[in-house]
């Protein structure tokens, strides 16, 4: 139950959740222009403090995150070490040949990875989505149809991560063992798959038919029992974040 709202009152959830908006887009901007690897790491760095201290997220929490973006963001690096060109040869050993300028493409590309995953991570910890989705079609005037389907995907995504525990557990019961060998684990894996996504389908169902039962979509606008009020202090550091985004824009 990693990626999912955890209510809270520490200064990130006192954000409202268009200001968090603005600056979780700032921060995407800022790692996408970044190109040096002290610079990605620097503010890798900055969003961890974020969670660590701003969201009080705890350790073994953030690492989790972490562990998750690896499985993908290592064997990236890798690769990307391999193949991409250089002038600057740092190692040598047969037809293996590592590049300076590779080294540190790949490094800074991983940790854009891990950056902007941490930062979507605090996002989502952070952020009611009762009240993301009210305020998209109050302030942003985006249709609520649009506003909710996001909602339902925050909120079905600890859902999903339920019902594959709840599938572990039962074969376990049952007396499933772990699988051995990588022929037997692909098969378990995609029998795995196969049943959180059919019951995914099936909540999707009942969702649906409730939705339509209760004439959702029937009217072009709807009313909200929460009220969201954005404090002056969120939306001034919000602009001025998004204003320090541009000009590390134009000085990069």
């Amino acid at each position: 139950m990693l990626i999912q709202y955890e209510k809270g009152r520490t200064l990130v959830h006192r954000y409202d959740p268009l200001s968090k908006l603005m600056m979780l887009f700032s921060t995407a901007i800022i790692a996408m222009v970044l190109n040096q690897v002290w610079q990605q790491a620097a503010l890798l760095l900055l969003c961890a403090a974020v969670a660590l201290l701003g969201a009080r997220m705890a350790w073994s929490k953030l690492l989790k995150g972490l562990r998750i973006i690896t499985v993908v963001a290592v064997p990236y690096f890798i690769l990307t070490s391999l193949t991409a060109t250089g002038d600057t040869v740092w190692f040598k050993w047969g037809l293996l040949s590592l590049k300076v300028e590779a080294i540190q493409a790949a490094a800074v590309m991983t940790l854009r990875m891990f950056t902007l995953f941490l930062s979507s991570l605090i996002y989502i910890v952070t952020t009611d989505p009762r009240e993301l989705v009210a305020e998209l079609t109050r302030r942003l005037r985006v249709p609520y149809r649009f506003a909710f389907g996001l909602s339902a995907a925050l909120t079905f995504i600890p859902l999903l991560e339920e019902e594959g525990r709840n599938i572990k557990a039962a074969q376990q019961v049952r007396g499933h063992r772990p699988p051995r060998g990588l022929a037997n684990r692909v098969r378990y894996g995609l029998k795995f798959i196969t049943a959180v996504l059919l019951n995914a389908l099936r909540r999707v169902q009942q969702t649906a038919g409730a939705m339509e039962s209760k004439g959702f979509g029937a009217y072009p606008d709807r009313t909200y029992r929460l009220e969201v009020i954005i404090p002056r202090w969120c939306l001034i550091s919000a602009i001025m974040y998004a204003l320090f985004t541009l000009w590390v824009w134009w000085v990069v």
